[in-house]
């Protein structure tokens, strides 16, 4: 089981204080471009909107093909644990280690 952080907030209604969970997911991410034949790796808190954003509005490093299709993805429950994760994979420089990770 996943654990999350609650916080309080500082908003009353009717002499109640409002408690809401709070969890945030990170990922890990692997992209792949059939056009390029070629991987790009990253994290983020949001993969819907990352994907669009490297399809669509011409990141840096994707901004050549239009076709990246998510292949891999790691939650964790916390950001540095993601770039942790990102960094170690792209630390092993291998198409052959990324592919081991796809199958």
């Amino acid at each position: 089981m996943r654990e999350g952080r609650r916080f309080d907030s500082d908003i009353l209604h009717k002499g109640f204080t409002l408690v809401r969970p709070f969890f945030m997911t990170y990922y890990v991410y692997i992209l792949y471009s059939e056009l390029k034949d070629q991987y790009y790796i990253g994290h983020t808190s949001d993969l819907e909107n990352r994907l669009y954003r490297h399809t669509n509005s011409g990141s840096k490093a994707t901004k050549k093909a239009t076709d990246w299709k998510i292949v891999y993805t790691q939650q964790f429950e916390a950001k540095a644990e993601a770039y942790q994760r990102e960094f170690e994979i792209k630390n092993k420089k291998s198409r052959k280690y990324i592919e081991s990770l796809i199958k």
